[in-house]
């Protein structure tokens, strides 16, 4: 992997992709909410899986999340030994789990096929990165002892690099590959996310929020119009001759 590329500006080409993909998705969209209600559903049906697959996913994200932003938090948890095989173990668990899920997923997705060519490669290619995420992971926890005591020291400040505009990549190529790969993966996963079925809840989230303003703003405009008229100093500054 080149360092500088891969590190320093794919980060925010995925990001770019991400946002613009979801805003030209909502754009084209916009007008048939019942159409993307019906591609949630359907996205619902693809990724939704069973309780283990989205416990595991869940609780691999708050781990994850909670390393990055809270780093000292979980070094502080690391500083007992006990502690230390308890997060170490369950992660690597909850790494397995997920895979083992993926699995079953992936076979039932490949084997009902009802949308256009694009969507079905989308979601392919979307549950392929996932697959790479999940396994260079769990290769990390196997391969790389206390990888959550790292990561805390590496992990969590190049993330705060790329947040203040200044992609730290010595920090991410010290990195073993796999290590390397884990992240290239997720931020690959954000970029082909627009064009999933899973973008129909992101782009339903936002036509639901623009409406509500909408009609929070035409409530306030008339009870505004109707203050006006009734506090209005016309009527005693012209007042009407009888």
């Amino acid at each position: 992997m080149k360092p500088n590329f891969f590190f320093a500006a794919w980060p925010y080409i995925a990001l770019l992709l991400l946002l613009v993909g979801i805003g030209v998705r909502y754009f084209l969209d916009r007008r048939q909410m019942d159409a993307v209600g019906k591609e949630m559903s359907e996205a619902w049906a693809v990724f939704a899986g069973g309780k283990i697959w989205r416990t595991s996913l869940v609780l691999l994200f708050v781990v994850h999340l909670t390393g990055l932003l809270f780093p000292h938090a979980i070094l502080w948890w690391n500083g007992s030994t006990g502690r230390l095989y308890l997060l170490e173990g369950i992660g690597f668990i909850l790494g397995i789990a997920a895979l083992v899920c993926w699995c079953s997923l992936t076979w039932r997705h490949l084997g009902h096929s009802n949308r256009s060519a694009i969507t079905e490669l989308s979601d392919t290619v979307f549950l392929a990165l996932l697959l790479v995420g999940i396994l260079s992971g769990v290769l990390t926890a196997a391969l790389y002892r206390w990888g959550s005591t790292w990561g805390a020291l590496t992990l969590s400040p190049y993330l705060m690099s790329l947040v203040r505009a200044k992609p730290t990549v010595g920090l991410a190529s010290q990195m073993p590959f796999m290590v390397r790969l884990h992240v290239f993966s997720s931020f690959a996963a954000l970029a082909v996310f627009p064009l999933t079925r899973l973008a129909a809840l992101p782009v339903f989230a936002i036509g639901w929020a623009f409406g509500l303003a909408g009609r929070s703003l035409a409530s306030g405009a008339r009870a505004l119009e109707a203050w006006m008229r009734k506090h209005s100093p016309a009527g005693w500054l012209w007042p009407e001759e009888d």
